[in-house]
């Protein structure tokens, strides 16, 4: 799909996967894994017997709604000013979902889970959220398993033929030293393994978190982006140019990637670098939106890497009007956005799929082309965004602040179910 504006839970895969050696060196060895020491056997889901499936179990599943593939159409991105553009210089708007942190996701996404976010759904991206830290499950406690995870979702989707985000979500804590030195290493290696492809995106810290308090008896003011995360995200940035000399980075903003503005006057000194922002449709309004609008007529590019229709704690379910406030302004400045989040069963309001639900068999849940039951209202509606046609405007002046009415409450769908 060519989107051109003009002005889990674990589902075992059958083998023994062979894991890639992560190490530090940058030869062919950093490759990953993509070959079984067997052949994978042609059912990977379990079966039932038609008298054992419950009446849910005969709802249609979704069929391919979109069948072009946007790489093929649209082909290498660049930034230009504050638009993410083709090479005819066309602005592009990247629509899709996130991940939930890929160690929540294993075994969840396969070549068929990928192609129906791509066909059926309608995303052009699809983020991996690479989370966790040293002391839980995740990429900085086990580099070669979720180094391997990782390449070969980069593979699916570059074989479905849309573009695919790489963020690196693994909080600073207390140490922004070693974070640094394992996200250099991880990024240095992806991009020699990728560096040829034009669907990879590279994403740095969705939202840095930094710990570090000032001394009480201190005047010194503590700048986050100025004293953290632009040095940082600077040394990252220089690792991935060394193989990708002309890739889009995006680089998350202060405050839990909420302060878009902060980072206005001292932007990173590189090409084609978009800044990441999160937004929560229940918890981030009009404020937020007229403090985007004023960075990207500073000529900055930006994107929202996770768009939540629900509170900035995961509860509350879905709040329609804001979010569909969201979607116009989105819409009308031509920004690309990421929906959070799919591939898990965690339970919070975010979730699209309703993984936990016990009346759906396994084959329905993890095989792709999920049946409306499966969908939260988050689901629901994520959908119903990615499908929808851009509607091509002039761009106007961001609406009026919601009355109080439009503030209260949920204005969406609960979902309980969730």
């Amino acid at each position: 799909m060519n989107r051109i504006l003009c002005g889990v839970a674990v589902l075992g895969l059958a083998g023994v996967i062979l894991l890639c050696s992560c190490t530090t060196n940058l030869g062919p060895e950093t490759l990953p894994s993509i070959t079984t020491e067997t052949e994978p056997t042609e059912t990977t889901v379990p079966t039932e017997t038609e008298e054992t499936l419950p009446p849910e179990a005969t709802e249609p599943s979704s069929t391919a709604v979109i069948t072009d593939k946007i790489v093929e159409n649209t082909g290498k991105l660049r930034v230009d000013g504050n638009r993410i553009v083709n090479s005819e210089g066309e602005t592009v708007v990247l629509k899709g979902m996130s991940t939930f942190g890929i160690q929540n996701c294993e075994g969840f996404f396969t070549e068929e889970t990928v192609k129906t976010l791509a066909e059926d759904w309608g995303c052009d991206v699809l983020r991996i959220a690479l989370t966790g830290d040293k002391d839980i499950e995740g990429y900085l406690k086990d580099p070669d398993k979720y180094f391997d995870m990782v390449c070969k979702i980069c593979d699916m989707c570059i074989e479905q033929g849309i573009y695919v985000i790489v963020d690196w979500n693994i909080a600073y804590y207390d140490d922004a030293e070693e974070n640094k030195d394992a996200a250099i290493d991880f990024f240095q290696r992806l991009s020699v393994i990728y560096s040829d492809s034009e669907n990879l995106i590279y994403e740095y810290n969705n939202y840095p978190l930094f710990y570090e308090e000032p001394d009480e008896d201190s005047d010194e003011e503590v700048n986050e982006w100025e004293d953290t995360i632009k040095p940082l995200a600077t040394e990252v940035i220089n690792a991935i140019r060394e193989n990708n000399p002309d890739s889009i980075i995006i680089v998350g903003v202060p405050d839990n990637g909420l302060d878009i503005g902060a980072i206005s006057e001292s932007k990173l000194e590189f090409e084609n670098i978009v800044y990441g922002c999160r937004v929560f449709s229940g918890s981030n309004k009009q404020e937020m939106r007229d403090k985007i609008t004023e960075v990207i007529e500073n000529d900055t590019c930006v994107f929202i890497t996770e768009w939540c229709f629900c509170t900035d704690d995961l509860k509350g379910g879905i709040f329609t009007k804001e979010s569909d406030k969201w979607a116009e302004f989105l819409d009308e400045k031509g920004i690309s956005w990421c929906c959070f989040a799919i591939g898990s069963d965690i339970d919070n309001a975010a979730n699209a799929l309703l993984l936990n639900a016990d009346n759906y068999t396994d084959a329905q849940k993890f095989g792709g082309h999920w049946p409306d039951g499966l969908l939260s209202s988050a689901g629901l509606y994520a959908r119903e965004q990615l499908l929808k046609e851009p509607v091509v405007t002039e761009e106007t002046e961001p609406t009026e602040e919601p009355s109080d009415d439009d503030d209260d409450g949920d204005d969406g769908d609960s979902d309980d179910d969730e």
